[in-house]
């Protein structure tokens, strides 16, 4: 019987599809729902988007759900969102575990002002195929390939230009810090976006001392498109 429900939000540049890969090493053992984020896949922007507000919003869509306490599992972004949903309901049972997947730092993520220029606007085919080959370590299949461009393209300009200017900016830092429920940070030293460096320097330092922390190597940061398989045992095994 599939007693634990797994919620997996997905990255900057992608959508609820980039977890199908991943999903598909779980579903025999769990129930399994991916959301796409307001302004990604074939959602509308939120009105006022803020962290909170996107957080209110996986709120919403957990209690509709009507499955108990479920694991949230965030990558990149999504792992951000995560943590504000944890933080905005640590008062009550809805989030069991937090699983965090090469997250972007609770604190402030720093980003050189020309990228943040080149990814806050309309995205060629050209730069969404760049956008993915620079962020991977791991050849992709060519499904896994033409839906993580796709996801590029399907980003409203509004939503790219929220995060971009707003959303990594946003810190959550003092709050994460004093989470108690059971965390798992999950990265790799390869990982040419969210760099090691910047994992040890503000993600680590801004989650409870009880996070467990498994380090890998040779992924990049799509580790839910690069290594599926691998993201999939290495969940089971926090479970």
């Amino acid at each position: 019987m599939k007693s634990t429900t797994l919620i997996f939000l997905h990255y900057f540049g992608g959508s609820k599809e980039s977890w199908k890969w991943t999903i598909a090493d779980l579903t025999e053992d769990f129930n399994c729902v991916a959301l796409n984020l307001p302004g990604f896949g074939d959602l509308a922007l939120l009105d006022k988007p803020s962290l909170s507000g996107m957080a209110e919003y996986v709120t919403e869509q957990i209690r509709a759900l009507n499955t108990g306490p479920c694991v949230l599992i965030g990558h990149s972004m999504g792992g951000k969102i995560a943590v504000q949903v944890a933080i905005q309901n640590a008062e009550n049972d809805l989030i069991s575990q937090l699983i965090l997947v090469a997250p972007s730092p609770p604190s402030i993520e720093k980003m050189p002002d020309d990228q943040k220029e080149l990814l806050s606007g309309d995205q060629s085919d050209f730069q969404a195929i760049k956008n993915v080959d620079d962020a991977i370590v791991k050849s992709l299949t060519k499904a896994q390939q033409e839906l993580a461009v796709k996801t590029q393209m399907e980003i409203e300009v509004a939503a790219r230009k929220w995060w971009v200017d707003a959303g990594t900016m946003e810190s959550v830092a003092t709050e994460s810090q004093n989470l108690e429920i059971p965390i798992t940070l999950i990265v790799s030293k390869t990982d040419p976006a969210i760099t090691y460096e910047m994992t040890t320097t503000e993600t680590i330092p801004n989650l409870p001392k009880h996070t467990n922390l498994i380090v890998t190597a040779d992924i990049g940061h799509l580790i839910p498109l690069e290594d599926p398989t691998w993201l999939a045992e290495t969940i089971k095994g926090v479970i």
